[in-house]
């Protein structure tokens, strides 16, 4: 995947979560107000026929003796579905209205566990076996008489399992809607940020082309330079003390210019998709391991340095050989320049099993500067330099580590970095063996 499909994919999901939270406060918030209201509508509905009740007990208190037998009691229709329960000083339910039959009993347990003297409304719920379930918004109020004698407890409520349905088909309406409006969001965000990206990924593109002609373009010029400096260094001997000091200098920078060149192009070939992964070759790693200590030890004999191998297995790999040689001298190169003098490089690779795949791991370890943990994941960009002046003294260009990664990622293998300041650094390339990267054989 390029680094605008990474961009472009982020942005989409980005936008699609900031959506889905949006969606989710405000089908919360519509969820809530609009239970709320009817919550208060309700209360408002039931309160007033409570009200109704109290005054019609308290006539018939004063117009009706003790004896007064509840079943002869005409029952009122309501527009609503009420129920009207009057607990009597006898502490006995009379039933007033009740339009919900056969849930007498399951009734009257919910209002004996009420308290009266909270007078606040209450909603319960009633699921009995083999009943449809009910959902109960219920108020209490003591009933006086004109003595301030007790008469008792009024006990009015509703049933709002009609009201309880709609507000969860609503809620599932709500629901699917947000999840259409959310695959909708997905198709048109990822659309329009596609559109968006397409002018910088020309611009990105035309960079690339630039910087690979531009390559291509010096290495002519460089090779002109590279032949007369040879034809210099063969009159080194008639040149005076300036004269071969120049003769360094221009060497050196003519060899650094080579190098940033070759890594650019390089760069602008990896950008391409066009990093070599068909030239496979079969080589034996304990012979290619050698082949890299003996090429750079060359290099550390200048600062007293020394490059060991931990220990030599017999390996047979079958990779491309350049991109991984070229892999483990860019870590190498690092090492001598970044370590002591009188210190040592110490080479390591061996197989490992995790989860039942297997991984080539080749550590690159040295005593040298180290790096902060901060910053271990910062110097694999493209031109981050942790120490500018140092890194401009020892040739630079802040670009092998970008490379190693690049070379990396196309062995789907990772680098690990091991360091601690003041005290070393290890590197561990970590490569899954697979189709890419092929172990045909391990002999110890």
């Amino acid at each position: 995947m390029s680094l605008f499909q990474k961009i472009s994919k982020r942005l989409t999901f980005f936008n699609l979560r900031i959506l889905i939270i949006f969606i989710i406060l405000f089908n919360i918030s519509v969820g809530v107000a609009l239970s709320f209201y009817i919550y208060l509508d309700q209360k408002s509905d039931l309160l007033t026929v409570l009200k109704g009740e109290i005054k019609e007990v308290k006539m018939k208190e004063s117009t009706l003796n003790p004896d007064y037998d509840n079943n002869h009691h005409e029952h009122k229709q309501h527009k609503n579905v009420y129920f009207n329960y009057l607990l009597n000083k006898h502490n006995d339910f009379e039933i007033y209205d009740e339009t919900a039959p056969g849930y007498t009993k399951d009734i009257e347990k919910v209002l004996r566990k009420i308290d009266p003297n909270q007078n606040r409304v209450v909603i319960k719920r009633i699921a009995p076996h083999h009943k449809e379930e009910l959902n109960l918004m219920i108020i209490t109020e003591k009933v006086y008489n004109s003595s301030h004698q007790l008469i008792g407890t009024i006990y009015s409520g509703k049933d709002l399992s009609s009201v309880v349905y709609l507000i969860k088909q609503f809620v599932s309406i709500s629901f699917l809607l947000s999840i259409i409006f959310c695959f909708m969001a997905y198709y048109f965000g990822k659309k329009i940020t596609n559109q968006a990206m397409e002018p910088i990924i020309a611009s990105y593109k035309e960079q690339q082309e630039f910087v690979e002609n531009a390559s291509h373009e010096l290495r002519t010029p460089l090779s002109v330079l590279q032949a007369g400096i040879e034809v210099l260094s063969i009159e080194e001997d008639r040149l005076s003390d300036f004269g071969k000091e120049t003769l360094m200098d221009l060497k050196k920078e003519l060899s650094d210019t080579r190098n940033l060149v070759h890594q650019l192009l390089f760069l602008a070939r990896i950008d391409n998709k066009q990093i070599a992964k068909m030239n496979i070759e079969e080589f034996q790693l304990d012979t290619f391991t050698e082949q890299i200590q003996k090429a750079w030890q060359y290099k550390a004999s200048e600062k007293n340095q020394k490059i060991e191998i931990k220990q030599l297995h017999k390996l047979t790999v079958q990779t491309n050989q350049e991109s991984f040689k070229q892999l483990i001298n860019i870590f190498v190169d690092n090492a001598i320049k970044y370590s002591p003098s009188n210190s040592t490089i110490t080479l390591n690779y061996f197989v490992q099993s995790e989860k039942k795949t297997k991984y080539l791991l080749f550590e690159i370890s040295d005593c040298g500067i180290g790096i902060k943990k901060e910053l271990q994941e910062k110097i694999f960009n493209r031109f981050y330099r942790i120490e500018e002046h140092r890194s401009r003294d020892e040739g630079n260009t802040g670009l092998g580590l970008s490379i190693a990664k690049s070379i990396i990622e196309s062995f789907n293998g990772k680098i690990i970095v091991q360091s601690q300041l003041g005290k070393g650094s290890t590197f561990i390339m970590k490569i899954p063996v697979s189709d890419i990267f092929k172990l045909n054989k391990t002999v110890s």
